[in-house]
């Protein structure tokens, strides 16, 4: 605050009150001395002298001088003095904006076709502070509400107005539920989307009242050993099988990315009610593309998550193990520990010493949470 010159005060009956939408209003004149000097009055920014006894704060947040003047006096006892009339404001908040140092101001929610939902958001902060301020609690992307329909409408542009008025800047944000490109994506949230096909899988069918597939080579340990294989002399050779395959859009930050990546390649260990049929080891993460948004400041990617889907189960009934073809097995012996040719048999595949029984995908299961809450 501007200090007073010694012979400047206050004129005490020339104190008013009144108020505008926006602002507490409170005018005062002050006396000026023959030879004063512009310095010794208030200047605009100043506070209002004992401004703690009007409940307000100090400077810039309470009554600061906005307009200033000078006259010369009608009244008694300062009839024919020269007074300089002052005009203080306090502006009014009537939203709490939830963020330090920041006051909202104004609020203006809009609606638009389709759903669409927009809105424009005015703050006040500090002169000094302002920039700094916005590009840490007003960041794009950020919704204009925490809950309710006006959270699908993102900050998309903030306009600071430096030195709105001495020592306070104003923040004009505009928020809009449509995106500068694509459709309406609300970050970490999607949408889903799915085709199915059926396609012929050869010489895959089992034969009735065994368990070999159609084309399947094996060696009948029944009859020496001897490699069979079931043809089928009639018909397509192949059967009908359902393949359905999922995608999820969704706008990620940089957390999900993270977390999202390291289930590619896995299947669901958890089930997803909100992806249809995706109880648990039905759903494959098999694909995975990534494109970061062309605009904006912050780090937001576009994402398309593919799930295939498998009815049966991925890889409920396949299994596999390594085996080695041993040309002759070990001959059996005579009681004396001698072996005959007559009792060698043809060679055959078998286990090799340290094999383990595998699924052909790598087995690796995870939960899929992350992807079903994109969906909710």
């Amino acid at each position: 605050m501007t200090t007073l010159g010694a012979n400047v005060s206050p004129v005490p009956e020339s104190v008013a009150h009144s108020e505008t939408l926006e602002d507490y209003i409170l005018t005062c004149d002050y006396n000026l001395p023959p030879a004063y000097r512009a310095a010794q009055t208030p200047q605009l920014g100043d506070s209002y002298p004992g401004d703690d006894n009007l409940e307000a704060q100090t400077a810039p947040w309470g009554y600061i001088v906005v307009e200033t003047g000078a006259a010369t006096s009608r009244r008694s006892p300062d009839q024919g003095a020269y007074l300089t009339g002052v005009k203080y404001a306090k502006v009014k908040t009537p939203y709490d904006s939830g963020i330090e140092d920041l006051r909202e101001t104004y609020r203006k929610p809009e609606t638009g076709r389709l759903g669409r939902r927009m809105g424009t958001r005015i703050f006040l902060a500090a002169d000094n502070d302002a920039e700094t301020i916005a590009a840490a609690s007003l960041t794009e992307g950020t919704p204009m509400t925490t809950a309710g329909p006006w959270s699908a409408a993102l900050l998309r542009t903030n306009a600071i107005e430096r030195r709105w008025r001495v020592g306070l800047a104003k923040i004009t944000t505009v928020y809009d539920s449509r995106a500068p490109i694509g459709e309406l994506i609300v970050i970490n949230k999607g949408i889903l989307e799915a085709d199915a096909s059926t396609v012929m899988m050869w010489n895959n069918e089992v034969v009735p009242d065994t368990t070999r597939r159609i084309g399947e080579i094996y060696f009948d340990a029944d009859d020496d050993n001897v490699p069979k294989c079931w043809i089928k002399v009639k018909g397509n050779n192949g059967w009908p099988l359902v393949r359905a395959n999922f995608r999820i859009h969704a706008l990620l930050d940089s957390s999900n990315l993270i977390a999202a990546i390291p289930l590619v390649g896995a299947v669901n260990s958890n089930p997803c009610p909100r992806i249809p049929g995706g109880d648990v080891g039905k759903l494959w993460c098999n694909a995975f593309r990534m494109r970061q948004r062309k605009w904006g400041t912050g780090r937001l990617y576009d994402v398309v998550i593919g799930l295939a889907y498998d009815p049966d189960g991925w890889d409920a009934q396949n299994l596999a193990q390594l085996h080695e073809f041993d040309p002759r097995e070990a001959p059996a012996k005579t009681a004396a520990g001698v072996a005959t040719d007559e009792m060698v048999k043809r060679g055959s595949w078998v286990p090799v010493s340290t094999a383990t029984t595998k699924m052909p995908i790598s087995g690796n299961t995870a939960s899929f949470a992350l992807f079903d809450g994109y969906l909710s």
